[in-house]
């Protein structure tokens, strides 16, 4: 799983491998860390990174990231390079799930015009909120899952038309 993000004027790109054990091996530029995930009792997630812990809360707005780790919030930018190239080429496509997880809602019907940056389907994925959004202007031709399916990486979940 590739994940790249933009805090301030930096990009990072972040590859997460599972491995056999529950762990994650962590890669951002030329470093590489083993990470546990743990969900935490208030709703955060307890991360241990290369043996060391850290208590963090996630939320997501669009593509808007907000990490708090330790007392200290961040807020990054999520760049999807596949939503990148599928605005421009325009709105036809599928959206897919991006990692593994389980659909908490769908915000839309078959037919309806949908707008870009629109939220179509909420996903949870390791106690995160992923909002599935829109790359552009279009129509939902095919809704491909409901509330409460468990969906995996790449899995289509919604496709999408020129209005």
């Amino acid at each position: 799983m590739i994940y790249t993000y933009q805090h301030g004027e930096d990009i990072y790109t972040i590859n997460l491998e599972p491995q056999a054990d529950g762990t994650y091996n962590a890669t951002i530029g030329e470093a590489s860390y083993s990470v546990r995930v743990r969900g935490g009792a208030d709703g955060g997630l307890l991360l241990e990174i290369d043996g060391e812990r850290h208590r963090i809360h996630t939320a997501t707005d669009e593509d808007q990231r907000y990490v708090a780790v330790n007392g200290e919030t961040y807020t990054l930018t999520a760049i999807d390079p596949a939503a990148r190239r599928r605005k421009a080429a325009g709105p036809s496509g599928d959206l897919t799930a991006q990692m593994p997880g389980q659909v908490v809602e769908v915000l839309v019907d078959e037919g309806e015009t949908v707008e870009s940056g629109q939220t179509l389907v909420i996903l949870e994925a390791m106690k995160m909120e992923i909002r599935v959004s829109a790359p552009a202007d279009g129509v939902v031709k095919q809704i491909s899952v409901v509330q409460g399916d468990v969906v995996e990486r790449g899995q289509v979940l919604i496709e999408l038309g020129e209005s």
